[in-house]
């Protein structure tokens, strides 16, 4: 796990410096000429602009935490006793290592629309519409 964090913080520090670099600097100065606070405009210039980089951040960290590989066929292979396994290892197992193919393509299509759905619901949930 902390590989994993590891490999991954700075592509999202590097997703959010832009996404608050997209941020028009003129709300802000308008936005203190009103005499608003700091938080006040984090609260209700920065958090609602950065809403679609959240979103993607959101969504890539899903979709990356559901498609753990590597980390996994390199350090633990699985093991001791599958404690470590993940489906994406699973599936590198049962279609490469028992050579049953059929069987690997019905768990990759079924992990395609598991992480589907669940983009949808992060999606909805995210701008704020019911599902």
């Amino acid at each position: 796990m902390v590989m994993d964090i590891w490999s991954a913080v700075g592509y999202y520090t590097v997703l959010f410096v832009a996404g608050l670099q997209s941020i028009p600097v003129q709300l802000y100065e308008a936005a203190q000429v009103d005499g608003a606070t700091k938080w006040q405009m984090t609260r209700r210039i920065t958090l609602p602009l950065l809403k679609p980089t959240v979103f993607f951040v959101i969504s890539i960290n899903s979709i990356r935490s559901f498609q753990i590989f590597t980390e996994i066929f390199t350090l633990t292979g699985g093991g001791p006793a599958n404690s470590t396994q993940t489906v994406v290892h699973y599936l590198y197992d049962t279609s490469f290592r028992k050579f049953e193919m059929g069987y690997g393509s019905a768990i990759a299509y079924i992990l395609f629309v598991v992480i589907l759905l669940i983009t949808l619901v992060q999606r909805k949930l995210l701008k704020g519409e019911q599902l």
